[in-house]
């Protein structure tokens, strides 16, 4: 079914302003005990819901942050959504202190090096201030929830299924990725690799480039990877920027139809190529509704609100809790973009 959620014109909230640009980096904050900050003052007491992507100005999380700020104006709380303009724990991690200084109530994350905020996670919640993961994951960092948008052994076994059955199940794969440390990326490769071992002994893993989260560098990557591997079958790209990046490449290559293509990405981006026949299908849920249940979940928490599963959540509906881990909310099934139905979903992006 096409997507139903609803994007009716708002006016972006005002952010409250930060003080960090232009700053030098900060000592990084002590696990011990301290008092706690003075909470910021909202106009008319409003809770405060900070919102940190990996970064910011692409249209990915663009969308996440207008499905935030539809939970955030129908909630009556003030968003903040600020991040680093290059993926960057260290640059993320200044954000989250800075936020913890400041007393907000919830601090969302979608971390880019989980393993780094760790320290930074305790320290907020030492202070009161409840902290999720969203996108991705950091399971070890002791946050209070993470919202996952699709069940992640799910996805990765979909897109292996995908592109193995578009390969005639034999012949030369490689993986397309963003980063070697982004917990959600790396974990549905994983997943991916792991059905490709157990069902398709036919298919052979060849080789990984990492794109940095840039769609001409993801390119340049892969035209690479055509010319190292001239009997190349397919690719997976696990990030929204690899998979327009690997279309392009295989296109220019004069390679379509010989180089299969699947991946996560963004409607807009994709359409050209679906249509052209450069790839087959792609993969990706709605990013506004990841926005948008992220603060309605951060909302209930920072209430004491305890999450059960099968809730309905105001304004959004039932939530599924994961079966292995009690604090990660699971948004919905990956849906499969193709040229027949790319049309029917608008998602802004």
């Amino acid at each position: 079914m096409p997507s139903t959620f609803n994007l009716p014109r708002w006016n972006l909230l005002t952010a409250v302003s930060l003080m960090l640009a232009g700053c030098g980096p900060k000592p990084a904050p002590t696990a011990g005990p301290a008092a706690a900050p003075q909470r910021l003052s909202a106009p008319g007491g409003k809770r405060v819901i900070a919102l940190l992507p990996k970064l910011i100005n692409i249209d990915y999380f663009d969308a996440c942050q207008r499905g935030a700020a539809k939970a955030a104006q129908e909630l009556g709380v003030t968003l903040i959504y600020d991040g680093p303009t290059e993926p960057s724990g260290s640059e993320q991690n200044k954000f989250i202190e800075t936020w913890i200084r400041q007393g907000v109530d919830a601090i969302c994350v979608a971390p880019d090096q989980p393993k780094t905020i760790r320290l930074f996670v305790r320290h907020a919640q030492a202070q009161g201030i409840k902290v999720l993961t969203w996108d991705s994951d950091a399971p070890d960092s002791g946050r209070d929830l993470f919202v996952d948008q699709v069940d992640e052994k799910v996805l990765g076994a979909t897109l292996m299924d995908d592109l193995a059955h578009q390969m005639g199940e034999e012949g030369e794969w490689a993986v397309a990725i963003a980063s070697l440390d982004a917990a959600n990326l790396n974990t549905w490769r994983r997943y991916a690799e792991a059905r490709a071992r157990e069902r398709y002994p036919r298919l052979k893993l060849v080789a990984t480039v990492v794109t940095k989260e840039d769609e001409n560098f993801a390119r340049q990557k892969i035209e690479t990877l055509l010319n190292a591997y001239p009997h190349l079958k397919g690719i997976i790209a696990f990030d929204s920027n690899s998979v327009p990046g690997g279309a392009e490449a295989i296109k220019r290559a004069g390679k379509v139809g010989q180089v299969f293509l699947t991946g996560n990405s963004t409607p807009n981006k994709m359409r050209p190529y679906l249509k052209d026949g450069v790839l087959e299908s792609f993969y990706l849920w709605d990013p506004r509704a990841l926005g948008d249940l992220t603060v309605r979940l951060a909302v209930l928490l920072a209430e004491g609100k305890t999450l059960t599963n099968g809730m309905a959540v105001p304004g959004y509906g039932p939530i599924t809790l994961s079966k292995t881990d009690p604090k990660t909310v699971i948004m919905a099934a990956p849906i499969r973009f193709t040229k027949a139905n790319i049309d029917q979903y608008h998602f802004g992006i």
